[in-house]
């Protein structure tokens, strides 16, 4: 479920005074998803996505969004940033830090064949050398750092089993993770 804080129409409505992007058509609830809340924004103008971000703060998002915004203006495909009247590309609803982006044409593809990875390998090309110019850094948030502090709950979890389970696969497939436990065997 994606939906983890509650929008209403009225919401949604209030939200948009503060954009140029129409007016409430539609409002769906994304299903897919793990960590923000996302709902299908259909406009007068268009159709977008609109996010709450439920984990990454509003001082984290803002590398996140310019870049979109910047890939995307130079034509990398990739959903927009929509700018709010005021200039900026993220607000807050529902104390959350928040983002309407358009939505890109499309689907998942459970199939993918040598076309879909060839096209997906020369856009990661592209997308590399569009982002050269992009002067806004950050850390990686899930860097080094984060996996030091993350690592050990993993390791105690419950997520978790002895390696005589499976011990062949492990043996000859993963021999660096640490014993006794390793992540469920495939």
């Amino acid at each position: 479920m994606a939906v983890f804080t509650p929008v209403s129409d009225d919401d949604a409505r209030a939200l948009l005074r503060t954009y140029d992007i129409g007016e409430l058509i539609n409002l769906r609830g994304i299903s897919a998803g793990i960590e923000n809340t996302n709902y299908f924004l259909t406009t007068t103008q268009g159709e977008f996505v609109l996010t709450l971000f439920e984990v990454l703060t509003a001082q984290q998002l803002p590398f996140y969004i310019e870049l979109m915004h910047h890939l995307a203006q130079q034509g990398i495909p990739v959903p927009q940033p929509q700018t709010l009247k005021n200039g900026s590309r993220l607000t807050t609803l529902h104390d959350r830090p928040t983002a309407i982006v358009s939505r890109l044409p499309g689907g998942y593809e459970p199939d993918p064949s040598a076309r879909h990875c060839a096209l997906a390998g020369a856009t990661l090309a592209r997308t590399h050398l569009a982002a050269k110019d992009f002067a806004i850094q950050q850390p990686n948030l899930r860097g080094l750092e984060w996996w030091q502090q993350t690592a050990p709950s993993y390791l105690t979890s419950s997520r978790l089993i002895n390696v005589n389970y499976c011990s062949p696969y492990w043996t000859n497939k993963r021999p660096s993770l640490p014993r006794p436990y390793t992540p469920l065997c495939p």
